[in-house]
């Protein structure tokens, strides 16, 4: 297996509903072809990791490349891997703001504006620490010999992961209904868009 991790820049400003668009469809890809992963969106910028067989993740990284909705695609890392570190999730997702950026673990000097790719390509460890912290790995409980209190703790972190992310699935789904009234947007396409992904969530 492969883990790949690049970084992009969006077209034109995403909202709330072009976020959901974008987080069904790689939902949908992504579970039909066994890649998992992470992605975190903001300041204007993608910084996506994807793992799974390398032909599955290969393929999937052309089409992410042809995208029109992301510009200055640049490739991070590019590792091979025994084990999924995001094992979890079809696709995590974290919107990154300037309030959640303040008093991350090993990340007390990061700031917002630093989230684009000139920034993290000239420093991979930042970029390094803001994906590790959703990955479901430091090691599977169940392959290793752990007491009871490492067990828990490993149970705890993954179900404040999860509840992270669905917050943040929450918060799109709130805002983008909030997003459709301001604009009068009565669409049927958009409820439907709005159900799938809180299916998705809810199975998480």
């Amino acid at each position: 297996m492969i883990s790949i991790t690049y970084i992009s820049k969006e077209t034109l400003p995403f909202g709330s509903i072009d976020l959901l668009k974008l987080l069904d469809q790689c939902h949908k890809n992504n579970s039909s072809c066994g890649i998992t992963g992470m992605l975190i969106y903001g300041n204007g910028t993608f910084l996506q990791c994807l793992e799974g067989e390398s032909s599955a993740v290969e393929q999937m990284l052309e089409k992410i490349k042809s995208d029109a909705r992301h510009k200055d695609f640049k490739i991070l890392s590019n590792i091979k891997i025994q084990n999924r570190l995001f094992s979890k999730w079809n696709m995590g997702f974290e919107r990154l703001t300037e309030k959640s950026v303040v008093d991350k673990p090993g990340l007390q000097k990061f700031e917002y504006q630093n989230f684009n790719a000139n920034y993290l390509i000239e420093n991979s460890l930042a970029a390094d620490k803001l994906l590790s912290r959703h990955r479901s790995e430091n090691s599977d409980p169940v392959s290793m010999e752990v007491d009871a209190r490492d067990k828990l703790i490993f149970e705890l972190r993954h179900a404040l992961a999860t509840a992270h992310h669905q917050n943040e699935i929450s918060s799109l789904l709130i805002e983008s209904l909030l997003a459709s009234s301001q604009q009068n947007i009565k669409s049927s396409a958009h409820i439907d868009l709005c159900r799938n992904v809180l299916k998705n969530m809810q199975g998480c």
